[in-house]
């Protein structure tokens, strides 16, 4: 009976459906993409979570654990204890903001700065090698297509 119930499931439109199928192709790019960035962080000793984590301290300038919780769609705890790590390692502190007395900032250390060239060229690097056949025209027909997929409105999500 199972077996019945796949071949209907396999049968339907549902896996013909183009969208689909690029939907899984949205996947499998971004998976190689980290992948292919986890080898040159391994050089650093970052693991993914912590390479991303410096990606978004750096992109974002000292955002605040909320702000980082948030972007990385981690718990507010997940990306405390990332940030333990971090500064553990020596990549990160936490200052206190001056606006607020409440929040605390997580700011890059000398060592991240000294390193932020090195994650930024195997970063290009990366991009290089996966878009190498690409054209500039056709990265950018690529980004709008695939910004329309991102709701405009934040209260979409």
């Amino acid at each position: 009976m199972a077996q019945k119930n796949n071949q209907r499931f396999a049968d339907s439109d549902f896996l013909n459906d183009e969208r689909i199928e690029l939907a899984f192709l949205i996947g499998r790019v971004t998976r190689e993409l980290r992948r292919r960035f986890d080898v040159d962080m391994a050089a650093l000793e970052l693991t993914r979570a912590q390479w991303r984590a410096m990606l978004y301290v750096f992109r974002l300038s000292n955002p605040t654990q909320t702000e980082l919780a948030e972007i990385m769609e981690l718990g507010r705890a997940s990306v405390g204890a990332l940030i333990d790590q971090l500064e553990r390692s020596g990549y990160v502190s936490r200052v206190a903001d001056s606006q607020d007395r409440r929040v605390w900032r997580v700011v890059p250390s000398r060592l991240a700065l000294s390193r932020r060239s090195k994650i930024d060229r195997a970063g290009r690097r990366v991009a290089a090698e996966l878009f190498a056949e690409f054209e500039e025209k056709d990265l950018r027909n690529l980004r709008r297509c695939l910004e329309k997929l991102i709701p405009k409105n934040p209260a979409e999500n």
